[in-house]
């Protein structure tokens, strides 16, 4: 199956059905499984995947996930997932194998934090990386481009149009949040190279 391409400077992150649906509904041809529990979204996201949408599940957040190869062979070669998101060096390498798109999170909460999550960066490099959170991604722009020129995700804490743009303007190239407001606002904006 091919892997579909991100096309929005949003994207959404659901947690259930409802949340789910409501993004497909606008026309988001990706989401981020952020949270929850797989084995309850699994009929709609397999849906979605096989219409052309790009599904990624944060591997250290979504419940019915073991850590280990055959969850991410599952997640590739039976539900036909895009990517997967982690702080886990590890876990991407083994996900690269099964041809999942790998996003590597960094929390930069803090400069130990960022250090920690820059000098763990994944070779092969990385699909994207995401930033948490995403406000922090201005300050550490710079020290990102000097390790990776990877693309850029902000994820966490946006809680407007305004920060979000702010995001962007910074250099990520999507955004992701849990707020349907944000998601309207963004439905039409394509996504930022």
């Amino acid at each position: 199956m091919r892997t579909p391409d991100i096309s929005s400077a949003l994207m959404p992150a659901v947690r259930d059905g409802s949340s789910m649906h409501a993004a497909l509904e606008l026309g988001y041809r990706q989401l981020l499984l952020e949270r929850g529990n797989l084995l309850a979204l699994l009929g709609p996201l397999t849906a979605a995947a096989r219409r052309g949408t790009a599904i990624f599940v944060n591997l250290d957040a979504v419940e019915g996930l073991a850590n280990d190869s055959a969850a991410l062979a599952f997640l590739a070669t039976d539900l036909g997932f895009s990517g997967v998101v982690s702080v886990k060096s590890h876990a991407l390498r083994d996900a690269g194998r099964f041809r999942l798109r790998t996003v590597q999170r960094i929390h930069a909460i803090d400069s130990t934090g960022l250090e920690t999550g820059l000098n763990g960066i994944v070779s092969p490099p990385p699909y994207a990386i995401a930033v948490a959170p995403a406000l922090a991604l201005p300050l550490v722009m710079t020290a990102i481009r000097e390790k990776s020129s990877a693309p850029v995700w902000g994820t966490g804490f946006v809680s407007s149009a305004e920060e979000a743009e702010a995001i962007l303007a910074a250099g990520a190239s999507v955004v992701t949040s849990s707020r349907p407001d944000l998601w309207r606002h963004f439905a039409e904006i394509p996504v930022r190279g």
